[in-house]
C-alpha cells in the first residue's frame, strides 16, 4: 500500500500485523516529492457544499495554502463562532482529495482571516491577482521564476464590492479575468488556481 505522510513524503508499505487497535506495517521503500508550486489561494467564506468543492479541487491542483476569509458580501452563519465552517472538517477534505490525488504535499488551511488581514497579506507576495469578471487582463504578468510565492483571491458568491476590489488594487494587487461570464466562487477558485499554477510552474 501506499501511505502519505502529507510533507513530501511518500512511503510503500506492507501490512505484518493488524490488531484489535492497531496495526503494523513494514515499510517497503521511501520517496521524497519536490514541494508544492509557491501559489496560494484566498477563497471569500460561502456555503459548507461549495467551499467545500473549492477546497477539494484546489487541493487536487497542489496549491500550496487556502486562505478563506470574510468580505462584505460573505453568506455567514453564526456569530461569534465559525457557524458551519468547521476547520478540522476541511483538513479531512484536504487529506481525502490528496489521498485521491497522490498529491504529497496537504496544503495549509488558514483559519478565517478578515479582509483587513488579507490586505496586510498582499506585500508578502511577489504578485497577487483577484479574479474579476470586467477586467481586460486575461492572462498573469510579473510572475518571476524562484520561489516568490503568488496569490490569487477571489470573492465570495456575489463578488467583492466595488470598495474591496479597488483596495485590494491599491495594495499592490492586479486584476485578472478568467472570461466573460460570471462565474461561481468555487469555480473562480478552481480555474484561478489552475491559471496560476501553470503559469507558474512555465516560470520557473
Amino acid at each position: 500500500m501506499k501511505l502519505l505522510d502529507g510533507q513530501g513524503g511518500t512511503y510503500e508499505a506492507r501490512v505484518a500485523r493488524i490488531g484489535k487497535r492497531e496495526a503494523v506495517l513494514d515499510v517497503l521503500s521511501f520517496s521524497k516529492a519536490i514541494g508544492p508550486p509557491p501559489v496560494d489561494i484566498a477563497i471569500g467564506i460561502l456555503k459548507a457544499p461549495r467551499f467545500d468543492l473549492a477546497v477539494e479541487k484546489c487541493t487536487e491542483l497542489g496549491i500550496r495554502r487556502l486562505i478563506p476569509f470574510r468580505a462584505e458580501r460573505s453568506v455567514w452563519r453564526g456569530a461569534d463562532d465559525d457557524g458551519d465552517f468547521k476547520i478540522e472538517r476541511i483538513r479531512r477534505k484536504i487529506v481525502a482529495s490528496c489521498k485521491q490525488s497522490g498529491r504529497p504535499y496537504f496544503p495549509v488551511i488558514d483559519r478565517i482571516e478578515s479582509f483587513e488581514s488579507l490586505i496586510e497579506l498582499i506585500p508578502v507576495y511577489a504578485a497577487a491577482y483577484v479574479a474579476d469578471q470586467h477586467s481586460t487582463s486575461s492572462g498573469p504578468d510579473g510572475i518571476r521564476g524562484g520561489d516568490e510565492p503568488v496569490l490569487g483571491i477571489v470573492g465570495p458568491e456575489g463578488g467583492l464590492s466595488r470598495e474591496e476590489t479597488e483596495r485590494l488594487v491599491a495594495k499592490g494587487a492586479k486584476l485578472l479575468s478568467l472570461g466573460p461570464f460570471r462565474l461561481r466562487t468555487e469555480t473562480a477558485a478552481i480555474c484561478l488556481s489552475y491559471r496560476l499554477m501553470i503559469h507558474r510552474l512555465e516560470s520557473v
